[in-house]
């Protein structure tokens, strides 16, 4: 059997509109930017629907003409020009469907993009809010159900619409009597759809909330498979899949036993109207009111009638499932960033590396909010917090509380306390991906909203606690925030922090394939990694987010030593749950209920007596025993 030749669209990808922010985003103002070829997808509808109505109109001339009155001329004619048509209409058909299919794949490309950019645009809160699984509902399942509506619904009610005004219009042309008789079977009908729609459109808005928890729960419990192993969990993990698994299909059972009602239902009513149409025009032509050949023509309209409703009514099944996808992929669209540029943001430029935290105070959002100012997505993972804190306020407190600090052009601070102190807040606000709700921060005196985000966050050097290395090579790994740089540039960050001798020795070296999350390197590997990715982009600042807390002695030596390479002549901020790695920062922080309680260098605050005396102490005590 021949191979079918590739086949590559050539439709382009304005990639600068399609990732632009766009606050009064939805999905018709979507379809509206496809308009034309919608329209001549639309054309072709009406065309496919005329030729169809012209089969019963020949069939009536045939026989009354044809047969009846013994015109083999008329019966040919009618015969051939049908045949003209069915073949019309088969191009047409084909058109119509590879127009229609084309555009709608060229929708949800621009939609599938949109969303990933705006995945990429929504600040941190967001992601620590929403859980994951959820998040994979918007971008496949919720997007897969819009793509099947667009793609075989949009066509189907194009056509079944016009095909039923056509039906309907030919009908009380043929005859108004018989036709009066049809249409009073769609009293009922319309009656038993809406019914059908108010019950249908809660079942579905139920089961895609439910779907969303089984997706959630999945993903979740796949991530924690060893910890489920390891305490011997398994069981109750499955049962409570089970259980989430048997309340999505008790509500999708419940819209399938409304489908299996209503459907036949119409379909009943059709048969139906059939059979009033044939008794009456029976009689009709018994009394030479109405030709043969224009009843079995009227007989014929009438499924073509019916045919449409019942498409609609699929149509309109379909969209009460999609309707929700529909809501919720508009709701992330609309979504704010709670970290949004300036209208006129400036470029950092030269960074000096100044950074200063003023009367800062700042609490977690408790919910995600829209552009319009609403509550946004909320689920499970999003319910309110409780407790005395939140007594008589309604809102969540504090993580930080009047945060003063200065930090100097290349000084290291390091920022230790107890957990919940307020250390990882401080970081966050650093980097900016939160802004304060009161107070400011600022880079070289000038306030972080006042600046461009991506032109600040270019001059960041981050490395969290838990470094994420993605699928593919150690070299692209390591040249994450530079792609373009070169492999001499990328070895030379590697040696930089002390990386290239254990690189070296992988299996291809840089070129090493990695597995997901990196996880066949050890902890400290994956760190120095991160720490050459951070020395590749050069930055004037960096973050190191509690970097050697999980790390063993040996290899936190290793990381200790590159980090304090890395820091060399940056500003730095770290956060250190070890005190050891505390000890050699020019400053030590010490935080204690989101305030900043000492400060100082490692002997300052020894001689002080203080908290991080005290916390010293505890560690000298732990390392002894």
């Amino acid at each position: 059997m021949a191979r079918l030749r590739p086949v590559r669209d050539t439709a382009a990808v304005d990639l600068a509109k399609e990732t632009r922010p766009n606050p009064a985003f939805t999905l018709w103002g979507l379809l509206r930017e496809f308009r034309r070829p919608l329209l001549l997808g639309l054309l072709l509808v009406v065309l496919d629907a005329g030729t169809s109505l012209v089969g019963p109109i020949l069939v009536r001339a045939g026989i009354d003409q044809g047969v009846s009155q013994g015109l083999e001329s008329v019966l040919f004619a009618a015969s051939g020009i049908y045949l003209i048509a069915t073949l019309a209409d088969l191009i047409i058909e084909i058109g119509e469907t590879f127009v229609t299919g084309r555009t709608a794949q060229r929708i949800m490309l621009s939609l599938r993009i949109r969303i990933w950019a705006q995945l990429q645009r929504l600040s941190l809160d967001y992601y620590e809010r929403e859980m994951t699984g959820r998040i994979m509902t918007r971008m496949t399942t919720d997007v897969d159900q819009f793509e099947s509506l667009i793609e075989n619904g949009l066509l189907s009610a194009l056509v079944a619409f016009v095909t039923f005004a056509g039906v309907g219009t030919a009908l009380v042309i043929f005859n108004a009597e018989l036709a009066l008789s049809v249409f009073s079977i769609v009293i009922p009908l319309v009656i038993a759809t809406v019914m059908f729609r108010n019950r249908a459109a809660r079942l579905y808005d139920q089961s895609r909330d439910r779907i969303a928890v089984v997706n959630a729960d999945f993903q979740e419990s796949l991530a924690g498979v060893r910890e489920s192993q390891a305490f011997v969990h398994e069981a109750v993990t499955i049962e409570r899949f089970k259980e989430l698994g048997r309340r999505y299909l008790d509500s999708r059972m419940a819209a399938q036993r409304l489908v299996a009602t209503y459907f036949p239902f119409v379909a009943f009513l059709a048969d139906g109207a059939a059979a009033i149409v044939l008794g009456v025009g029976a009689g009709m032509v018994t009394g030479g009111a109405l030709t043969a050949g224009a009843l079995i023509a009227f007989l014929l309209y009438i499924d073509m009638f019916f045919s449409p409703i019942q498409q609609l009514s699929q149509v309109f099944d379909a969209w009460q499932q999609t309707r929700v996808s529909v809501l919720r992929i508009a709701d992330l669209m609309r979504m704010e960033t709670l970290t949004p540029n300036a209208p006129a943001a400036a470029d950092p430029g030269m960074v000096e590396g100044r950074l200063e935290l003023e009367g800062v105070h700042f609490s977690y959002p408790s919910e995600p909010i829209h552009r319009s100012g609403r509550p946004a997505l909320r689920g499970p993972a999003d319910a309110r917090q409780t407790g005395p804190a939140y007594a008589g306020t309604g809102k969540p407190p504090e993580a930080v509380r009047g945060v003063q600090l200065r930090i100097e052009p290349g000084e290291t601070v390091a920022l230790v306390g107890e957990t919940g102190a307020g250390k990882s807040t401080v970081l966050k606000l650093l980097i900016r991906f939160y802004d304060p709700d009161t107070g400011s921060v600022r880079l070289d005196g000038m306030d972080l909203r006042a600046l461009d985000l991506t032109g600040y966050r270019r001059r960041l050097g981050y490395v969290p606690q838990e470094p994420f290395l993605f699928t593919g090579s150690v070299r692209d790994n390591i040249a994450y925030g530079r792609p373009d740089a070169d492999d001499a540039t990328v070895e030379a960050a590697a040696r930089a922090v002390g990386a290239h001798d254990f690189i070296a020795m992988l299996d291809g070296g840089y070129r090493h394939e990695l597995a997901e999350r990196g996880r066949s390197l050890s902890a400290g590997q994956r760190q120095l990694i991160a720490l050459a990715r951070a020395e590749l982009v050069d930055p004037a600042i960096l973050m190191l987010d509690e970097a050697t807390s999980n790390l063993d002695l040996a290899t936190e030596a290793k990381v200790g030593a590159a980090m304090r390479r890395l820091s060399k002549g940056r500003t730095t901020v770290l956060i250190a749950h070890r005190l050891q790695t505390a000890r050699t920062a020019d400053r030590i922080v010490v935080l204690s209920q989101g305030r900043i309680v000492e400060s100082g260098s490692h002997e300052e605050l020894l001689k002080l007596g203080g908290e991080y005396a005290a916390m010293w102490e505890s560690h000298e005590s732990g390392a002894a025993g």
